[in-house]
């Protein structure tokens, strides 16, 4: 229960995952002086709707940046998965076998970032590591920024050409209008039969109607999600049966040092706001991320 002192004075709410969008509203309907909304997540299409109902004075940031590292690191393993043929070698075992196959190498190899945020530009720096090709498909084309940048970046007109050329894609993309079902049927058939669908942005981006198809009839080589339509995954969701898909419960950045991170860039935006200075991640409220 918030007294009155307490209404009148906070400046600021943070929101947690999963927080109720009508007490959000309320809170926000209650506090007069509020002029920073936190969201403790990166994503913020959970409280998108409220966020465009707010005025121009209410900033919003997120925790955007502070879990990339973990992300970055799932979709370096989700490669190697496929890559190394691990479902392979731990069926040999299983089985007893000694098959001498020849093991694949990520060198040279296209790794396709669907999105160029923070994520991605970590993921870059991981791929390039292991000498891999970059290349990017972003809404807005120029200014890429980062430690690597991308041999290639490519805009949503030219994503057939994106999808094509990669050997690994790995989608960040944030759940917008713009980007309900971005990877779908088209995107699959556009892809190598080769290549490797990595998932850990937003599950809403993926038709997974459209991967399930994909999958069931060697369209591509495999996929790794850690991100869905929704959450939890219902224990009828075909994604269950699939072969050759790498399934994680949205816990790729789910972190032993988790609240640390996200505490660290709650307390810089804090004493952004508190200061009057720009936020450290600021979130557009109109664009939804």
């Amino acid at each position: 229960e918030l007294d009155a002192a307490d209404a009148a004075a906070a400046e600021g709410i943070v929101a947690v995952p999963g927080c109720d969008i009508g007490a959000l509203r309320g809170l926000l309907a209650a506090l007069p002086r509020c002029a920073w909304l936190h969201s403790f997540s990166a994503g913020v299409d959970g409280i998108a709707p409220v966020l465009r109902e707010t005025p121009d004075t209410l900033r919003a940031s997120n925790a955007r940046g502070a879990f990339t590292s973990s992300l970055a690191e799932y979709a370096l393993a989700a490669a190697l998965h496929f890559n190394k043929q691990v479902p392979r070698c731990m069926a040999n075992r299983a089985a007893g076998r000694w098959e001498r196959f020849t093991m694949n190498v990520l060198r040279g190899k296209t790794m396709g970032l669907l999105g160029y945020g923070s994520i991605a530009r970590a993921t870059a720096k991981l791929a390039a590591a292991f000498g891999m090709r970059i290349i990017a498909l972003r809404r807005n084309v120029g200014g890429e920024a980062g430690e690597v940048v991308p041999e290639a970046t490519y805009g949503y007109d030219d994503r057939a050409a994106f999808f094509g050329a990669a050997d690994f894609i790995v989608c960040s993309l944030p759940a917008t209008g713009e980007t309900l079902h971005f990877v779908g049927a088209a995107a699959f058939e556009a892809m190598k039969e080769s290549a490797v669908f990595i998932s850990l942005g937003r599950g809403d981006v993926v038709d997974e109607a459209a991967l399930v198809a994909a999958l069931s009839r060697g369209r591509i080589c495999g996929a790794a999600l850690d991100v869905f339509e929704q959450e939890p995954l219902p224990a009828e969701s075909p994604l269950w049966r699939c072969e050759r898909l790498l399934l994680t419960a949205h816990n790729a950045d789910l972190t032993s040092d988790y609240f640390e991170a996200g505490w660290a860039t709650f307390v810089a935006n804090a004493e952004a706001a508190a200061a009057g200075r720009p936020l450290l991640t600021p979130v557009d409220k109109s664009a939804g991320y």
